[in-house]
């Protein structure tokens, strides 16, 4: 195994390896998924240190903030020159640890943190789904206008014929008249079904024993 050259290398190799793994393994103890238990051994090696040389503070400031590390870096700098044995336990305790750091972003970059915004990609998701709902929406009145100005026009070309009239009225009119009114009045109630030849004989011949009924009503009848 090959070492820093300098102490303060080695300092600065230690606290740049371990960085990633703070602050959960420095306030949980917790190793991060994709790191391992040299994670944990580093650390605990270079807290211990400082504990000794009466630094627990300057140990709980970087855990709390990895980056703010200079004071750190310097209190291992002067353990690594003064204990040689000491600098050699830390290199292999860096050696150790997997090149590339955890596999997952550590805890203290986490995008679900309360301190930070939420991930511009959720963002445009979201703007992305409102302009899908607004596309469906527009369609979907586009054609409620286009089916209600069909229903209107048959209305217009049916002779005055409405779902108010009289069946004694529906069987006076043309036979292109009723045809075209029923059309209309069973597009507008949802029943398809009844814009045929067979249907208009049937709405025909129910008028006829009822001719002072609704025509409305006795198209409401038959669909059912």
């Amino acid at each position: 195994m090959t070492t820093p050259e300098s102490p303060d290398t080695l300092a600065g190799t230690a606290i740049e390896r371990l960085t990633p793994y703070l602050p959960a393994i420095g306030t949980t103890g917790a190793v991060e998924p994709g790191g391992d238990t040299a994670a944990r051994s580093l650390h605990d090696l270079l807290a211990a240190r400082l504990r000794a040389m009466g630094e627990a503070e300057a140990l709980a400031e970087f855990v709390r903030q990895p980056r703010n590390n200079s004071l750190v870096r310097r209190l291992l700098t002067t353990a690594v020159h003064d204990d040689p044995a000491y600098a050699a336990e830390l290199a292999g305790a860096v050696a150790a640890l997997p090149p590339d750091g955890p596999e997952t972003t550590p805890a203290a970059t986490r995008n679900d943190s309360p301190d930070r915004p939420a991930p511009v990609g959720g963002r445009r998701l979201s703007r992305r789904t409102l302009l899908v709902a607004l596309a469906v929406l527009t369609v979907a009145v586009v054609v409620v206008c286009l089916v209600a100005r069909n229903i209107l026009g048959d209305l217009d070309d049916s002779g005055g014929l409405t779902t108010q009239s009289s069946c004694a009225d529906f069987r006076q009119a043309p036979r292109e008249d009723r045809s075209r009114a029923l059309r209309a009045i069973a597009l507008a109630r949802g029943l398809p079904e009844l814009d045929t030849p067979l249907a208009l004989t049937a709405v025909t011949q129910a008028c006829a024993a009822e001719p002072d009924s609704r025509l409305g009503d006795v198209v409401a009848r038959l669909g059912n």
